[in-house]
């Protein structure tokens, strides 16, 4: 899904396999996706609930609420290696920043389906 006032190429892969990789490395337990598995429910979880206010959100357009819940996933996910929903909120971020929007009620549903495909594709990735 895309938005109009945001350039972004949906080709990019959903996942940083080098950052996953780190990741990886810093686990010790026997299970090395331990850690990957707990960091993935808590970025799961918190981003669940920033979803919940986002209908709301682009009802009211309120750019600033909306460049919030979003930077703070794309940060999370960047720090988990879901790298193209990282870069897809970054571009909305400064797209809120540039002043690009005139309203972001076309924005909830590409925000929540990038969500739920990027968790999807880590779930079936590491088999959460």
């Amino acid at each position: 899904m895309s938005i109009p006032e945001i350039a972004f190429d949906d080709s990019l892969p959903h996942m940083d396999r080098e950052q996953i990789d780190m990741l990886l490395m810093v686990d010790d337990d026997e299970d090395p996706t331990s850690l990957l598995r707990e960091l993935f429910g808590l970025f799961e979880m918190e981003g669940k609930e920033k979803m919940e206010s986002l209908h709301q959100v682009c009802v009211d357009n309120d750019q600033t609420a909306l460049r919030k819940i979003v930077h703070f996933v794309a940060g999370s996910a960047g720090n988990l290696g879901l790298s193209r929903l990282c870069l897809f909120y970054r571009a909305i971020e400064h797209a809120v920043d540039e002043g690009r929007f005139s309203t972001i009620a076309h924005c909830e549903m590409p925000v929540l389906k990038s969500f739920e495909k990027a968790c999807d594709s880590f779930r079936k990735e590491f088999e959460i």
